[in-house]
């Protein structure tokens, strides 16, 4: 058995025209490791110093640089927790992990030096630092959200008017689409129009947000409800990946002396975007201790179909090696070693439209297959009563498991009456539930 780093080995099979045909598809370079590196790659890096020469101003540039693309990565990378006390390594320790980098608007004088670095680090490498450390991290990217921003007038909500300048905020922002939690703002075309109105923010078909998520290639969409209070902004955040919109969120920002009235929307859009993206850290942070191997079979109808499950494979961060295990004309073997615990591995499967089930096995008395997922998460036993390792299945569509009954919720799905935080010297105020702890 060979293991290789995200991709696969040619198995050692009797179908020898098979094996050949499969080696040259698996052998054939990804693009999907942009995935990977949109994660790990560090743009808009500005400097500007001044030394005793230009020579001497380029090179303090150059490392000011690094340290502060290092900084950035590990902002998006690092718990909460981990922020508080996390001490940089020194800059040679830094340029060890980097793998390449761009330099754009340089202006250089006698004295001083001005440019714009763009860095891509090895993400190896800095997993690597950071499991040294005994730090908790995340690799793993959301697939992208959809951002409807709603206007609360006083004639009732507006999305797609001139008017809303909660839309016009979202719009202007920029690198929305990085980091952790990649976010999309709908274009407002006609297509879009269609599906949602401008009062239809908790009262959307269904069916018709699904055609925008469609095209958008986003999981879910957030709602995004803002009010303006005097000199104070509220905004609701809703989720909607249930049957009806669910509230799970308050930002409460307030306008800061001699400030733009304009900049109280950016602002509320910086806090969301840290509410998403934090609550998603939370949700998929991994202590550099955990590691799991699992086996998982995969079924397919022809090459092409098997190709594309590798290509979605190799988009999965917290993937640290995947090995080709057994071959045949219509299903694989393949054992997965992932970083952190087999939920997280769910979930970052998930981003790549790829779900892991645990396998209906055939009992030995050759009847109907009995599925051992329900209560038997240590193995299955075979015939000889000893306990075998979990085999799981890994699909491209979603295998639902029924949910254990509750309680019907009549929570109605219209705008709470939440509390507002009572005005003090603080720009900014959030309440609320985590989102995605609240999602999933």
């Amino acid at each position: 058995m060979v293991i290789l780093y995200k991709t696969f080995a040619k198995a050692r099979t009797a179908l020898s025209v098979l094996g050949t045909c499969f080696f040259m598809l698996l052998t054939v370079p990804s693009t999907a490791q942009a995935f990977v590196e949109s994660l790990f790659a560090v743009d808009n890096v500005t400097v500007d110093i001044t030394a005793e020469n230009a020579l001497k101003a380029r090179e303090q540039a150059f490392e000011e640089a690094q340290v502060k693309a290092f900084d950035i990565l590990a902002a998006r990378m690092l718990s909460e927790n981990e922020l508080k006390t996390f001490e940089r390594p020194p800059v040679m320790s830094i340029s060890t992990m980097i793998k390449d980098y761009e330099v754009s608007n340089e202006k250089l004088s006698s004295k001083r030096y001005i440019g714009t670095y763009k860095f891509r680090f090895e993400d190896r490498s800095v997993k690597r630092y950071f499991s040294g450390q005994g730090a908790q991290y995340t690799d793993v990217v959301s697939k992208p959200v959809l951002i409807l921003p709603f206007l609360e007038t006083g004639q009732g909500t507006i999305l797609w008017s001139y008017q809303n300048v909660w839309m016009q905020a979202w719009s202007t922002v920029p690198d929305l689409s990085s980091g952790l939690v990649p976010l999309v703002v709908p274009l407002g075309d006609l297509g879009d129009v269609s599906d949602i109105g401008d009062d239809e923010a908790l009262t959307y078909s269904r069916r018709a947000l699904d055609n925008m998520l469609r095209r958008y290639d986003a999981s879910e969409a957030v709602i995004a409800i803002a009010k303006a209070e005097g000199t104070a902004l509220n905004v609701q955040l809703y989720r909607t990946d249930r049957t009806q919109p669910e509230y799970v969120h308050q930002i409460f920002e307030r306008a800061l002396p001699g400030q733009d009235p304009n900049q109280i929307y950016i602002r509320a859009v910086q806090s969301v975007k840290q509410v998403l993206r934090s609550d998603w850290k939370k949700k998929t942070v991994v202590d550099a201790r955990q590691h799991g191997t699992i086996e998982a079979r995969v079924s397919f109808a022809s090459l092409q179909e098997w190709s594309d499950l590798q290509r979605r494979l190799q988009r999965v961060n917290g993937v640290s090696n995947i090995a080709l295990k057994a071959l045949s004309l219509k299903e694989a073997c393949v054992e997965i070693t992932f970083d952190g615990t087999i939920e997280r591995l769910k979930l970052a499967l998930e981003q790549a439209d790829l779900y892991l089930n645990e396998r209906r096995m055939q009992n030995n008395t050759g009847s109907m297959n009995t599925d051992y997922s329900q209560g038997m998460h240590g193995g299955f036993l075979d015939g000889n009563d000893k306990k075998v390792q979990t085999v799981y299945e890994l699909t491209t569509r979603h295998m639902p498991q029924a949910a254990p009954y509750q309680e019907p919720s009549y929570q109605t799905p219209l705008r709470p009456n939440t509390p507002y935080p009572r005005p003090d010297n603080n720009a900014g105020q959030n309440q609320g539930q985590p989102y995605y702890q609240s999602q999933f």
